[in-house]
């Protein structure tokens, strides 16, 4: 590999490539598990310079490896080669680039990984490089098929041998007894072959995966309606489309293959061997108009559209730019080493851009000594090896099953009846060693997942949907509904050394879930004109970590159980579960959100429906209750604000940046704590600033001298309330300095008054006031719902002696758990209604559509405030004015200082506090 000669500074310019090289191999050798997508590296070179392209040329010599190549690898010298020689046809001009591609990247395959197939690829190709025919029927159709399938065996040995035995018929130059075995033989091994080729072309292009949805839903906004066919869609849009358009369908079949490659098999040893990622290299991508940086611009949209991350690009030669993207821009190539190295690390963010432009600048020097002599020195990577190749390893694996099933075999004869699988039904074991998954009832869950009274919950709704089937199995009218499935989505257990099994709201929106569940059926099995609803909890994994996985399996066990109709929880705000609503929606079915407030929860799919109000709107009515409320001593307003916030935790995030923007950064000092067992990375590019602090020792610390300096000093906590423990010992420990600490809340601190010791038995000299979702024992004068609500938690709960519980009739988890259930079940309701009580048409599909036109009668009146249901057709998928509250907390109990928005029906607060403070 060579250097880049010198800057004009007179810094040498090869400072910062062994940064850039050593993230370039970090990358290409990282595990699968810990990908995500990284940005294609565009390194530019206005004018002349040739510097960009002796480093891709370094790093496609560096993929040789020592003894055996690196990684699969494709190197495209650009149209300045003279070996880059394109054919006349403009059809198969328009692939060369492609054709040099994929011939590289399969030739380039390491030792032992088998060979590289592109089924999605070679099916386009074989599309758009088939003649035109005319007219559109079902010939035309046939004909395509055919020679889609002679495309199919010119890479699959199998297809060319079982053509062979068919024999030729007269008309492809057969003779006679060529022709009479045609007869006989043909339709065993050419034309059910066909037809089986043709059968899993469809499926492998319109399935239901990822990698194959990206096909349908891409001719689906081509022509407006979803692709039943695929040989019937895919000529007309192909053809049909510009050079973009070309490239567009070629790079998302092409990545699609790449991603699936990547993935292993249990019982394929080459697989198993691939360990690196694809690698794509371009010596010369020229301007803005080239072939090559068309082809560029649609591998990153690609890139993003499939989440592919299979893939490490770097251009070189980069002439001029279109800046029809954004880019990340970069100076040096040591800070583009350093972006990689943090993509490595922490991963991309969601909507991060998909590009990174370095400059490189070109003195016209020779090769720098000190590159020359750091490379020689340095070796090339080269991939792990194995001490068995794949054959021997199949054989040694089928003997190890072998002999496991029979130690199995007489190992289960007298443990027949043991249950040695904690796991049941559609569980399976999670992150952390807990159960997840999906489960009717507590015991499918396992043993020691989850507390007491979490599974006295779970219990309690597995005895209500007993209850359900009980009852309209004796029916003997058919003319009411029959029963459907709601699947609660929640953090139903803790990691193994969490001192709180279930953390955050989850153990409150359950029990007001399966108190509203037993409210709807009483009323649905007395009057039979209501759909009585069945409850599965779903465990997404302590604090959503498994949320991804398990919403597969809900969408799995939905597609065979046509009775769910939806979804309801979510109740924290992460990446994990952005991922799982967008699997949600990208499989049509309708979800209810619980106390998840990000701002960008509503942006993952239009089948999710919130009940709480957003971060934005929270972070408001924060920001002008720190500025006017009486919190600081002597009934005085405060003057500084300690904001603390966790930047690895989307709502946090989200929540602090809110409220930095609303209160001001005047007076606002950004405390940022991340504590060490955050289940997720912060992300890739932070959009919150300020002092980072590594212990939650540092940050009671940092609290305590702020306060002392300025009595008049609040601390603002956007972090988890799971954190407010920890920090609250650390402050009475060094409360010399500070004895009197005032704390304003977000809504996850009410998880905090859920422990054992209540925050100010911790610490003495708190003052806290906290936001709430709408409290219903404020609201009860004023609101017939939450009257009932009320009515319904003290039946079921009102001996609740437990310390820990018996605060929850004051969380208003619980009563936003029953207002998401009640909304649920309205839905429901509605779209039976509409079916003309045609049982059999009311499904997940015809609810959506009743959620997103909206409620009839605009809403109704919950238990947190008035519900405002007018569905996105109706301007939103949210109500604008949720009622939001504020807490004044203490020994005596809650007590509500601020409410601001709609109550019931008519009943909205404007304003709050003595001096008419306008609400946000």
């Amino acid at each position: 590999m060579v250097t880049t000669g010198h800057s004009q500074a007179g810094v040498p310019a090869f400072a910062g490539v062994e940064h850039f090289v050593e993230a370039f191999d970090r990358l290409v050798v990282q595990p699968r598990r810990r990908r995500s997508r990284v940005p294609v590296v565009l390194l530019s070179e206005p004018g002349q310079g040739r510097d960009g392209q002796r480093i891709v040329a370094g790093l496609y010599r560096r993929l040789l490896g020592r003894e055996t190549r690196l990684a699969s690898h494709a190197y495209l010298r650009g149209s300045g080669d003279p070996a880059w020689t394109p054919p006349e046809d403009p059809v198969l001009g328009r692939l060369y680039l492609f054709s040099q591609l994929t011939r590289q990247l399969m030739e380039t395959m390491p030792r032992g990984t088998g060979k590289l197939r592109l089924p999605c690829y070679q099916l386009l190709r074989s599309i758009v490089t088939a003649p035109p025919v005319e007219g559109l029927g079902d010939r035309h159709h046939s004909e395509l098929k055919d020679h889609a399938y002679a495309g199919h065996r010119e890479v699959s040995s199998l297809a060319r041998v079982l053509w062979w035995l068919g024999g030729r018929d007269q008309a492809s130059g057969g003779t006679l007894l060529e022709l009479l075995w045609n007869f006989v033989a043909g339709p065993l091994f050419q034309r059910l072959p066909r037809a089986v080729y043709v059968r899993r072309a469809n499926r492998l292009m319109l399935g239901n995966s990822r990698r194959q949805r990206w096909y349908a839903e891409w001719a689906r906004l081509q022509q407006g309606t979803p692709p039943t066919d695929f040989f019937r869609s895919a000529r007309d849009l192909v053809h049909g489309g510009d050079a973009e358009q070309f490239d567009r369908i070629l790079v998302h079949a092409l990545l699609a293959d790449l991603d699936s490659a990547c993935r292993k098999r249990l019982l394929n040893p080459w697989r198993r061997r691939r360990v690196c990622r694809f690698v794509l290299l371009v010596a010369e991508a020229g301007g803005e108009n080239s072939r090559e940086q068309r082809f560029l611009r649609e591998l990153r949209s690609a890139t993003e559209d499939l989440r592919c991350t299979s893939v490490v690009a770097v251009a070189a030669g980069v002439r001029s730019l279109a800046h029809r993207i954004p880019d990340i821009e970069v100076a040096t190539l040591s800070a583009a080493g350093a972006e990689l190295a943090n993509v490595a690390e922490h991963g991309s963010a969601p909507g991060s851009p998909t590009g990174m432009v370095v400059p490189v600048v070109d003195a016209g020097a020779d090769d720098d000594p000190a590159a020359t002599y750091w490379l020689r020195r340095r070796p090339t990577l080269a991939p792990p090896s194995k001490r068995w190749g794949p054959r021997a390893e199949i054989v040694g694996t089928v003997g190890v099953l072998a002999l496991v099933l029979a130690l199995t075999g007489i190992s289960l004869g007298p443990l027949g009846k043991a249950d040695a699988d904690a796991c049941r039904g559609s569980t399976f074991l999670g992150t952390d060693g807990q159960c997840v998954g999906v489960a009717e009832g507590a015991a499918s869950f396992g043993k020691d997942s989850g507390d007491r009274a979490l599974r006295d919950v779970l219990e309690r709704i597995e005895r209500q949907n007993g209850e359900m089937d009980k009852e309209l199995s004796g029916r003997t009218d058919t003319g009411g509904p029959a029963g459907r499935t709601v699947v609660y989505f929640g953090p139903l257990s803790g990691g193994k050394d969490a001192e709180d099994p279930v953390r955050g709201g989850t153990l409150a929106e359950l029990r007001g879930i399966a108190i509203a569940q037993g409210q709807v059926n009483a009323q649905a099995l007395r009057s039979g004109e209501r759909v009585p609803l069945r409850v599965l909890a779903a465990n997404a994994g302590d604090r959503f970590k498994d949320a991804p996985d398990v919403a597969r399996r809900v969408v799995r066990l939905a597609e065979r159980d046509r009775s769910i109709v939806g979804v309801v929880g979510f109740g924290q705000s992460r990446r994990k579960t952005y991922e799982a609503v967008r699997i949600f929606g990208d499989a049509g079915i309708p979800m209810v959100g619980t106390s998840g407030t990000a701002d960008a929860l509503l942006q993952q799919s239009g089948h999710y429906y919130q009940m709480a109000p957003t971060d934005s709107r929270a972070a408001a009515v924060m920001a002008s209750f720190a500025r006017h409320a009486p919190m600081a001593a002597g009934g005085k307003p405060v003057r500084r604000v300690q904001l603390i916030a966790d930047p690895a935790d989307a709502y946090s995030a989200s929540l602090a940046a809110s409220f930095r923007e609303e209160y001001g950064a005047k007076g606002t000092d950004v405390l940022l704590y991340t504590p060490a067992d955050a289940p997720e990375p912060p992300p890739a590019s932070r959009g919150l600033s300020g002092s980072e602090l590594p212990a939650v020792e540092d940050l009671a610390r940092q609290v305590c001298g702020a306060v002392a300096r300025e009595p008049r000093t609040a601390v603002v906590w956007a972090a988890r309330g799971s954190q407010f423990h920890p920090f609250l010992s650390e402050i009475a420990r060094i409360s010399r300095d500070c004895p009197k600490v005032v704390v304003l809340g977000d809504d996850d601190l009410t998880t905090a008054l859920s422990e054992e010791r209540r925050p100010w038995e911790v610490f003495g000299g708190l003052s806290l006031y906290y936001v709430s979702h709408g409290r219903a024992a404020a609201l009860a004068q004023d609101s017939g719902e939450a009257a009932a609500f009320l009515s319904a938690y003290d039946a079921a709960y009102g001996k609740d002696e437990s310390t820990r519980t018996s605060t929850m009739r004051d969380d208003a988890h619980v009563a936003i758990g029953w207002d998401a259930m009640r909304y649920l079940a309205e839905g429901v309701d509605q779209a039976w209604r509409g079916t003309g009580g045609h049982d059999e048409r009311l499904d997940r599909g015809l609810l959506q559509g009743v959620l997103y036109q909206g409620l009839g009668g605009g809403g109704f009146d919950g238990a947190t405030g008035r519900i405002d249901a007018h569905g996105a057709a109706g301007g939103g998928r949210l109500t604008e004015k949720k009622l939001l509250g504020v807490e004044r907390d203490g020994k005596n109990g809650p007590r509500t200082v601020l409410l601001c928005g709609m109550v019931a029906r008519g009943d909205t607060r404007a304003e709050w506090g003595d001096g008419s403070h306008p609400c946000p």
